[in-house]
């Protein structure tokens, strides 16, 4: 019977090209033929068949009747265009139609390698006999609802699904399996999608997965295997991008809620995921490998099933750069917030101003090389209906452990706590209130009673905490410290800030005292290269034997990101190559960056640069020798500028490097062509700061606003050292120039100072013992220009140990900061 099924599954209308474009067809199961032409309602199609054997043109529009049942696969063929999608929907009016999937396939809607398509109001089943269970394996098979794939297809354009009524789908324990499910494989074309938008979804018992955004191509920073449904053999990372998931319900997913991997730039926003891992272990909304990910405005509750994961939100592996805000989690098995890595790094993640409510097991839980993460003014409530969770816990695992985890501006409310564990975390201006929550190592804490409306008050629905607001009075009004780019507003859509930050999720609308200018905390981030990088264009390659297979790949050197870096082996012999081969595309450059950390003990110290002309290589320039001054974790760049040349491959012939551990590295290689970007100051607009008195002449924020002819001057009681800051607000700036400005620097000026900079984790110095001369004692503004090796920083202090101080007080007329 399966094999006569699939036979007639098979059998049918050979595909035809559809009569022309901007045509809309019709298809009713009960009133059309197949024999009709489907041009109107009366002169409708019938069957599935119909529609799978057509190739449709852009503009056209495939209308399903309402009330309608139709049972198989859905699969129309050929692509819309730009500004032309293929559309599907329904007409009349009744009940959305319904697609309901039959044994023989395993998905009900069905695209494969095509493009530019919108599938609107359907109703979706795609049921199976056989029970659920936990094996990989699970003999019901990867069974989707709707199911979208791209298939060494290079990038698609262009999905949109909306409105759709998903039930019913009895799938697989496999990411691979569910309601919606977009599918990439490039395992010899790099593939993945470019215009995703999954809207106004309502997903009900579907396994195992509500939305799923999946890829193989995904190979980067030396990760070398992931779980073991992702087909093999892997692709370079290429992401799927302008990916937007908005608006959907989620009812009783087997595993996850809505889960992405392999985007960049993904927007998740107002969805509501409720009990999801109710089969199995799993995180409701949870996303890995990927980059830029802003979750905000969802709500996630009752998950099920917290073994291992169960939490509301999930940053899995390898993400780098998460914003997640204004999202409410709930009586979630797992916790509120999990973070776990177990290959690369998971880097640069801010959760702001979200609320957890009795929210189980481990409320924060810390899992691999976590690196970077910023919890601010959260809302944290352990009910008794929490059952004694844990606070936060933490595991070092074979990527590594987490580090820099800061906490600032959090309320922690609790009937009953387990505590925390602290390994890795800092915490500072935080409110605690009740259970073990209290962490005595937090220099400016608040331990009195938070005077919320009314605690613990939350229902279902992003609106109902307004239990959460703070009441006139109380002790977080005032109380936290400010956040540098904080996202403008808080849970309930004020504006930041009232004042002085208050703590916890809401920020209070009512009279307060005016603001003290606390210096802002920045967010810590990995840095970066600039701009109009050229090589993470190309593919990278070299001869050398590498030091191994995993975490110091060549692939690192133009990724971006200076945080990773590739390594020779231990004995590298020289002459070798590092190639960039940039396959089809013709590429115009006259300059050339090298990163490396550590240079005076593994950087290259001589090398040729050669392009490949299409037939043979030619040499640009030769015997190029690099001297490298620092031997420590900063970065420190080279830069080698060369006549102005096009090319499709560029390669570096390494001719010597320093050995003192035997390996030579790179962290990054930028190519760029001039100018690389004018020298701009960018301490403009940077939030000033200072720990010196001010006296009355002007504000601090007067070095910093582009202009030498206002001032700001200290009070005339001093005493050194002290500081001056600038902070850049979130962004990380590369600069190896600071400009000061000073009238009257005989009797006013600063006289020595040591430059530091914020590098995402810790204060370090860039210069020290700076001595400063000035020559004249008048309204004249004079220039002193102190200059290092580049570095990149979140923020730029002078540490001030001396200055002239004819009356009494030092002054600055601007600081700017010149970066590239």
């Amino acid at each position: 019977m399966v094999v006569a099924s699939m036979i007639c599954s098979f059998v049918g209308i050979a595909p035809t090209e559809a009569e022309a474009s901007g045509v809309v067809y019709y298809v009713d199961n009960l009133g059309g033929s197949d024999s009709n032409d489907g041009s109107s309602p009366g002169s409708a199609w019938q069957s599935l068949d119909k529609v799978n054997a057509t190739t449709f043109a852009p503009g056209d529009q495939i209308l399903f009747k309402a009330d309608g049942t139709w049972n198989g696969r859905l699969w129309p063929k050929g692509s819309g265009a730009f500004g032309s999608p293929i559309v599907i929907d329904m007409y009349g009016s009744g009940s959305k139609p319904l697609i309901a999937g039959v044994t023989s396939e395993l998905e009900a809607v069905y695209l494969k390698n095509q493009e530019y398509w919108e599938i609107n109001n359907l109703e979706i089943t795609n049921r199976s006999t056989l029970p659920f269970d936990r094996n990989w394996q699970n003999p019901r098979g990867q069974r989707r609802g709707v199911y979208i794939l791209n298939e060494e297809a290079g990038i698609l354009n262009h999905i949109q699904l909306k409105n759709l009524n998903i039930h019913d789908v009895d799938g697989a324990y496999t990411t691979r399996s569910g309601g919606i499910i977009f599918d990439s494989v490039g395992s010899v074309t790099p593939s993945a999608f470019n215009g995703i938008w999954i809207d106004g979804n309502v997903l009900t018992d579907v396994d195992a997965y509500g939305i799923y955004i999946g890829s193989n191509c995904i190979l980067r920073y030396g990760m070398s295997d992931l779980w073991p449904w992702v087909p093999k053999p892997y692709g370079p990372w290429t992401p799927s991008t302008d990916v937007k998931i908005s608006n959907n319900t989620v009812i009783r997913a087997a595993t996850g809620g809505i889960a992405w991997n392999v985007t960049d730039g993904a927007i998740v926003e107002h969805n509501t995921v409720q009990q999801a891992t109710y089969l199995a272990t799993n995180a409701s909304i949870w996303w890995a490998y990927a980059d830029n990910n802003l979750v905000q405005f969802n709500e996630s509750f009752e998950s099920v099933n917290g073994e291992e994961d169960g939490h509301g939100f999930d940053v899995d592996a390898g993400n780098i750069g998460s914003v997640v805000q204004y999202n409410y989690s709930n009586n979630n098995a797992g916790g509120f917030m999990l973070f776990v890595n177990d290959t690369y790094y998971t880097v640069d993640t801010v959760v702001r101003y979200n609320i957890s409510q009795n929210d189980r097991k481990s409320i924060f839980r810390y899992s691999g090389s976590i690196k970077n993460v910023t919890n601010h003014n959260n809302t944290v409530y352990v009910g008794a209906a929490s059952g004694n969770p844990v606070m936060s816990d933490y595991f070092t695992k074979t990527s590594g452990s987490p580090t820099n985890i800061r906490n600032y501006n959090n309320a922690y409310y609790s009937v009953g706590d387990k505590g925390w564990n602290l390994t890795g975390q800092m915490f500072d201006y935080n409110a605690y209130f009740g259970g073990k929550t209290l962490v005595s190592s937090d220099p400016h804490k608040v331990t009195a009673n938070p005077n919320f409306v009314s605690p613990g008050s939350g229902g279902n629905g992003m609106n109902t905490v307004d239990g959460y607001k703070l009441q006139a009075g109380s002790p977080l009004i005032g109380a936290g410290i400010p956040i540098a780019d904080h996202g403008g507003r808080d849970y309930y859509g004020n504006a930041l800030y009232n004042g002085d930050p208050d703590i916890g999720a809401h920020e209070y609308e009512g009279t307060v005292p005016p603001s003290t200018n606390k210096a802002a905390v920045p967010y810590p981030q990995i840095p970066q290269s600039p701009k109009g990088d050229l090589a993470p264009r190309a593919a990278v390659s070299t001869t050398f034997a590498s030091l191994n297979g995993t975490t110091a790949v060549i692939d690192n050197i133009n990724d971006r990101f200076y945080e990773y870096a590739w390594s020779s082996n231990q004995s590298p012999t020289f002459p070798n190559y590092i190639t960039l081969d940039f396959g089809a595309e013709a590429v115009t450059a006259d300059t050339l960056r090298i990163n490396t950390r550590f240079g005076q003990g593994q950087g290259i110290t001589n090398f040729d640069l050669e392009a490949f002309d299409g037939s043979s290589w030619v040499p640009i320039q030769t015997n190029i020798a690099l001297s490298w001054s620092s031997n420590t974790s900063d970065d420190e760049i080279k830069s080698v500028g060369f006549a102005e040349t096009t090319f499709s491959k560029l390669r570096l012939k390494v001719n010597n490097g320093n050995r003192q551990w035997g390996n030579i590295a790179v962290n990054e290689l930028e190519l760029f062509k001039s100018p690389i970007a004018a020298p701009v100051n960018a301490a403009q607009g940077a939030a000033a700061s200072t720990t010196f008195p001010t006296g009355s002449a002007g504000a601090i924020s007067t070095i910093s606003d582009g202009k030498t002819s206002t001032s700001w001057a200290s009070g005339t009681s001093i005493a050194f050292p002290q500081y001056v800051s600038l902070d850049f607000g979130g962004s990380f700036v590369t600069t190896s120039r600071i400009s000061l400005f000073t009238h009257f620097g005989i009797g006013q000026g600063l006289t020595n100072v040591d430059v530091e900079y914020y590098n995402g984790s810790a204060w370090t110095t860039a210069s020290s013992n700076v001595p400063i001369t000035w020559s004249l004692n008048n309204s004249t503004v004079e220039e002193r220009v102190i200059s290092f090796s580049p570095v990149t920083a979140s923020a730029i202090r002078l540490k001030v140990n001396n200055g002239n101080r004819q009356w009494g007080n030092i002054a600055i007329n601007e600081l700017k900061v010149w970066s590239d």
